[in-house]
Parts: structure tokens; C-alpha cells; sequence
């Protein structure tokens, strides 16, 4: 069974180096898909609080009770509570997002690392080769010249 090339043996590194790379790729893609949610969120959060503060100044204007303005102002506080978890809860995965978009880098650089490697090996495999074939070419030649002269 003949031996199998460098490179045909490191192919099976590629693979694994590119199914890391998918991988990070993917987590770093749930990441983007929570921030992109959670900004959407925040920003519903932020429109709710004011239209209420809105109709809260409305009101304010108008015959309404203190019961009724006070409940406003609870709720918009909450809101406002609401909005500052929102915003806490967007920076912790916009960092997330960062430290993914870093590991997942790493695993594409590496993959293209091992890409780079296989395709060298490749190259010094045919020069060989090609070594190789000129050699025993060379040596049939010396052999037919060897039996022509005697």
C-alpha cells in the first residue's frame, strides 16, 4: 500500500481546522443575532417611555387625577429601569460579540494557516516528483546509451 503524500495526511487537519472556523463562525453569528435583538428592544423600550411621557405631559395639561399622574410616573420609572437592564444587557453581548469575532478570527486564521501549508507542501511534493521522473528518465537513457555501446 503505497504511503500517503504530507499533504494528503494533513488534509484531515484542514477539515478539522475548518469545521472549528464553521463553528466559531456560527456562535459568533447567535452573538450578532441577540445584539441585533436586544438593540431592537431597547429601542421599543426607549419609544414606550416616551409616548408615555408624552401623554404624560398631555395629561398634565388636561382635568386628570394625581392617582392617574402618579401611576404614570411609576410606570415610567420602570421603564426607565426597564431601559438601563436593556442597555446593560446590550453591552455585555456587544462584548460577547467582540471576544467571539476575536476567537473566530484566530480559527480563520488558522484554517487559512493550514491552507497555506497544505498548498506548500503540495508544491515541494510535485517538485520531488518531478525530480523524481527526471531522474529515472535520466537513468533509462544511460541504461538504453549502456546497451547500444555493448
Amino acid at each position: 500500500m503505497a504511503e500517503k503524500k504530507k499533504s494528503q495526511r494533513l488534509s484531515l487537519v484542514l477539515d478539522l481546522a475548518e469545521r472549528d472556523e464553521e463553528n466559531e463562525r456560527k456562535k459568533m453569528g447567535d452573538i450578532r443575532r441577540r445584539v441585533e435583538q436586544a438593540e431592537a428592544k431597547l429601542e421599543q423600550l426607549v419609544a414606550y417611555q416616551r409616548d408615555y411621557q408624552d401623554e404624560l405631559r398631555g395629561t398634565q395639561n388636561g382635568v386628570r387625577s394625581v392617582r392617574h399622574i402618579q401611576t404614570y410616573h411609576v410606570f415610567i420609572s420602570r421603564l426607565g429601569s426597564a431601559i438601563e437592564q436593556q442597555q446593560q444587557q446590550l453591552l455585555l453581548l456587544k462584548q460577547q460579540l467582540s471576544q467571539q469575532t476575536e476567537v473566530w478570527r484566530a480559527a480563520y486564521q488558522k484554517k487559512n494557516n493550514m491552507q497555506d501549508f497544505i498548498d506548500r507542501c503540495k508544491k515541494e511534493e510535485a517538485y520531488y516528483e518531478d525530480k523524481k521522473q527526471q531522474r529515472n528518465l535520466d537513468d533509462a537513457v544511460g541504461r538504453r546509451a549502456y546497451h547500444n555501446r555493448h
